[in-house]
């Protein structure tokens, strides 16, 4: 399936019940969101408040349960699939076009989903084989969501840091956002006396601030991805008692490939050709996966 890459996010038609949708692709979201205005005028009758989305921006957004009849795109099918509808009005103006669906959880669930952004395709791959790669990284399911362990060294010749961070393709612009305790950890606040402050980007809840600054180095399974650009915010209220201390980002792979497998709760990342960084899925799993993307 083709997508275009717009603000970084991946973008695809979604039919909702035979209307055509603007959609984005989303693996940091746990379900299926359809944003209230679309769901209006698709005419889907709402339940009661199932509490609060928990995205970035201090604006706290209600989630309606819902069910959509039939959702459709490209390779993702479902019939009388659980949703829920929120405001994405915030998401929507910072991306500049309509964001009437976020395809969460449910698209990755079945099958490998490989998501090339140097050809602007996904593939989903539903044979049951795992994805070969010459160094995956593990991961869990958190809230329905894939979440690793990353080694963080804050400064050279310090002690590495263990966090848990959700992979996430809404994550537009950083590699890497970190949040909750950590930054109210010694290290978390040796890294804020040199952070720059700065918007550091935008959420379902509105604008989220915090500050920007670089660590040694960041690493994950057997994968190093080198000095890194990081986002500290006291802002998403997702970090803060959950077991989730932050977000890897688009920056990190894009031009490159990344690859949800579910199944085998491996992730592969296949950095932009030239970088000598990350994970890598060798040529055979490429094909395989990558297809023609």
């Amino acid at each position: 399936m083709p997508f275009e890459l717009v603000d970084n996010l991946v973008r695809i038609p979604v039919d909702v019940n035979g209307q055509r949708r603007s959609g984005v692709l989303d693996s940091g979201v746990g379900a299926v969101l359809i944003d209230r205005q679309a769901n209006r005028e698709l005419g889907l009758s709402e339940g009661g408040s199932a509490g609060d989305a928990a995205g970035g921006g201090n604006e706290a957004k209600a989630l309606m349960p819902v069910t959509i009849s039939r959702l459709a795109a490209g390779p993702f099918q479902f019939e009388n699939l659980a949703a829920y509808a929120v405001d994405l009005g915030n998401l929507s103006s910072s991306a500049g076009f309509p964001v009437d669906v976020l395809l969460g959880a449910p698209a990755f669930q079945n099958g490998t989903v490989s998501v090339d952004y140097a050809r602007r395709q996904v593939t989903v791959d539903r044979s049951g084989a795992t994805v070969r790669c010459a160094s995956p990284i593990p991961f869990e399911i958190v809230h329905e969501a894939p979440v690793v362990d990353i080694d963080v060294v804050p400064t050279r010749g310090e002690r590495p840091v263990r966090l848990k961070v959700l992979v996430d393709l809404g994550t537009r612009h950083s590699s890497l956002v970190l949040g909750g305790a950590f930054v109210r950890s010694a290290p978390g606040q040796r890294l804020l006396r040199e952070a720059v402050a700065k918007e550091i980007g935008f959420g379902v809840g509105g604008a989220v601030k915090g500050a920007v600054a670089r660590v040694a180095d960041a690493r994950a399974g057997a994968s190093s991805f080198g000095s890194l650009e990081v986002s500290l915010t006291s802002d998403v209220p997702a970090f803060e008692g959950t077991g989730i201390d932050g977000t890897l980002g688009v920056p990190l792979w894009n031009g490159g490939v990344i690859a949800f497998d579910y199944a085998g709760r491996r992730l592969c990342i296949t950095p932009p050709e030239g970088t000598g960084r990350g994970a890598s899925i060798d040529a055979d799993a490429r094909r395989q996966h990558a297809g023609p993307r």
